[in-house]
């Protein structure tokens, strides 16, 4: 079975960690979100193909290296439909199409490498506003309305397909949508009036959307493998660590801290001295002074955490936390949420982050300061807003 990955789209959703690392390459457990899929999509598939950018050199530097993946180029993004049209040439018969930011267990991967095309994979979900939402007849998709008023049901597409050489006949009778784009859904229905599409439903599957679902991810994939700790990363005394969690090589840990569930440190970083991280992701060759506390939180690569720095993650009247996206306020629908720092960040001593807020690549922050808006240039740092 050939496999076909769509990697190509920009997220501008997750910046600042998206101005310097593609999406699909945002670590979970200490290597990046792609990898994992790829882990399990090798089991059943032949060729695997990603359709990415040009300019992801990071992408294209890394899985060169670890798999014999072949890469497609999407030169110009017109919506998901033509990044799969960009496949015609290659498809010989019946593949498997999946997003790069969406995560699915080995479980639904094995079992949809069996089924008859074309099949459509539906996730239940306690929030179907925020997708869209499958109508099923008789275990076929007849409808898929993206992200309705009134929620259909709580059956969502998960982005997850098996098909076949047909679906580009359908992709060429697709008209752009409403924003200007050629999108797969359009193509499916169009499909789905000739051809009996059947919904597989997935049991375990999400997807990354916003900054926030980075925290969920890694707790995905932390659920699925346990505890990950390098043998090469140091451990010193007093060090209490709530498995599972991920330590890379040559990170440090203590002494005298705590590292609670959920949280992945990366290669060559160093937590020091009463120091407690909780459900957070620090990347690569990034320090977290002593006396310091990152509660649901990311912190990019090459980043110093000077000692004292709190990031608050808990709002004082207990409401969910909500967080600038593109001009637009989104709440997260999380009580606990702490701050998003870009690579290359240095804090001052006795900083605070409060929750919710970002700070974006390159910045210096003054010591001594609380964070109460999103930190986008080194003048936004002064004072902290």
């Amino acid at each position: 079975m050939q496999t076909v990955i769509l990697v190509a789209g920009k997220a501008t959703r997750l910046e600042p960690l998206t101005k310097t690392m593609s999406k699909v390459m945002v670590p979970l457990a200490n290597k990046p979100m792609l990898a994992w899929t790829l882990e399990k999509v090798q089991t059943v598939s032949d060729e695997i193909f990603l359709v990415v950018r040009r300019d992801q050199e990071d992408v294209i530097s890394y899985f060169s290296q670890i798999c014999g993946c072949r890469f497609v180029f999407q030169d110009e993004q017109h919506g998901t439909a033509h990044a799969l049209a960009q496949l015609e040439p290659f498809i010989t018969g019946q593949f498997l199409l999946l997003y790069g930011d969406g995560l699915v267990s080995q479980e639904d991967i094995t079992a949809l490498a069996t089924v008859s095309s074309p099949v459509l994979s539906g996730f239940e979900t306690d929030h179907p506003e925020q997708y869209g939402q499958l109508q099923i007849e008789h275990n076929r998709v007849v409808a898929i309305v993206e992200k309705p008023e009134k929620p259909l049901s709580n059956l969502i597409n998960a982005g997850v397909y098996v098909l076949d050489k047909r679906i580009f006949d359908y992709i060429k009778k697709t008209n752009k949508s409403l924003r200007g784009e050629y999108e797969l859904t359009d193509s499916l229905m169009l499909l789905a009036r000739d051809v009996p599409l059947q919904c597989y439903r997935l049991k375990k599957w999400m997807a990354v959307t916003f900054a926030w679902d980075i925290l969920d991810a890694n707790r995905f994939i932390l659920d699925e493998i346990g505890s990950k700790i390098s043998p090469r990363a140091e451990i010193r005394p007093g060090a209490y660590i709530e498995e599972p969690v991920a330590i890379a090589d040559g990170a440090i840990i203590g002494p005298n801290c705590y590292i609670r569930q959920y949280s992945s440190i990366g290669k060559n970083c160093k937590v020091g001295n009463a120091v407690e991280i909780k459900n957070s992701i620090v990347m690569d060759h990034s320090f977290v002074s002593h006396l310091s506390y990152v509660g649901d939180s990311i912190v990019g690569r090459n980043c110093n955490i000077a000692a004292g720095t709190i990031f608050a993650n808990l709002r004082l009247d207990d409401k969910t936390i909500k967080t600038k996206i593109k001009g637009h306020i989104i709440d997260s629908g999380r009580r606990k949420l702490g701050g998003i720092v870009g690579d290359n960040v240095k804090f001052g001593v006795n900083c605070t982050i409060m929750p919710g807020k970002k700070i974006w690549n390159n910045i210096l922050i003054p010591p001594c300061i609380s964070i109460t808006h999103d930190i986008e240039t080194q003048d936004d740092a002064k004072s902290g807003d």
